[in-house]
């Protein structure tokens, strides 16, 4: 685990009592509480939000590569647990470029959005499994009229185990790891993505650059090429140690239905397997994109769930939470 800030040895509980308060149809008798990742329980965070790999990777990949705490990378952020009693029941962050991410049992919206208020950055997004995200969305849009997402999506999420012998993975010869020295194909696709799927664009040149050579060097981006020239990109957006997550799939619009895109995802799902000891990989993708979704499925992407991606700017009446 990385991080600038030292972890501390016990946890920081800010309790939030609601004895006998229902959540979910059920009468919750014991304390609810939030607690400030420790090195006491880093592991009970640890292995919540392994029990739950295919819709917490953000939680696990930020914890994984920038720590508990809050650092200067906008992907960093002060972790948090939430306990009902004694038994973990979520985690939760609020990263430096504002997206509160998040991943729950039950509806903890209370909790959650006034433990956001003691933060240094206001809140501005949201991400996570969307039966655990959509409660907070709702009651934050509810208490700030104005708050207009820029961006709100509810994406269908997807699964594929990558099976031993699975002959559907194989390398393309045209398809191979990203370099240095492609970088301004690659911001120029990325920015072609942004402004096709209307995604706000949060980063500075230096930091997306910046990004680029982590990814680059960790192998998790791919293109299809012919020559010097790239037709289709594909990405890991989080590499955990059995599951990958992918992001980015990119195809020039004069370029699609040539199989260039499935192409580069098979050779990017054999190297997950094979180079990175991934057992699954999972991605989501807006529920009106058609074209995508049956080009995951003809794949064989099985469709496991929903997730939230909701960007927007800074609401202007914050304001505490409560019932």
């Amino acid at each position: 685990m990385s991080g600038d800030a030292p972890l501390s040895p016990f946890p920081v509980r800010l309790a939030v009592a609601h004895f006998g308060r229902s959540i979910n149809g059920l009468r919750v008798r014991n304390m609810i509480s939030i607690e400030k990742l420790s090195r006491e329980n880093i592991g009970e965070a640890d292995q919540y939000l392994s029990g739950r790999e295919e819709t917490s990777q953000f939680l696990i990949n930020n914890l994984k590569e920038h720590g508990p705490t809050l650092t200067t990378h906008p992907n960093s952020g002060n972790f948090k647990l939430v306990r009902i009693g004694e038994e973990v029941k979520g985690v939760f962050c609020l990263a430096r470029r504002g997206t509160l991410i998040v991943q729950t049992d039950v509806d903890f919206s209370e909790a959650i959005l006034n433990s956001c208020l003691e933060e240094p950055m206001p809140l501005r997004g949201f991400i996570g499994e969307w039966g655990s995200t959509e409660p907070i969305w709702r009651r934050y849009q509810a208490a700030n009229l104005s708050y207009k997402p820029s961006y709100q999506s509810k994406e269908s999420l997807y699964s594929y185990d990558l099976r031993t012998g699975d002959e559907n993975l194989r390398h393309d010869a045209r398809v191979r790891f990203l370099r240095k020295s492609d970088f301004e194909q690659w911001l120029a696709f990325s920015r072609d993505y942004m402004t096709e799927h209307s995604i706000p664009d949060d980063l500075t040149s230096e930091q997306k650059q910046s990004n680029f050579m982590t990814q680059i060097k960790n192998k998790t981006w791919w293109g299809l090429f012919d020559g010097p020239k790239m037709l289709s990109r594909t990405a890991l957006n989080t590499k955990g140690e059995t599951v990958g997550q992918v992001g980015g799939v990119f195809t020039p619009k004069q370029l699609r239905q040539k199989g260039y895109a499935k192409a580069t995802m098979f050779h990017m799902l054999k190297d997950c397997r094979d180079l990175h000891g991934h057992r699954k990989n999972i991605l989501f993708t807006g529920e009106a994109n058609t074209p995508a979704q049956k080009l995951y499925e003809s794949m064989g992407y099985r469709q496991i769930g929903s997730f939230a991606m909701i960007v927007g700017p800074i609401a202007t009446n914050l304001t505490r939470f409560q019932d």
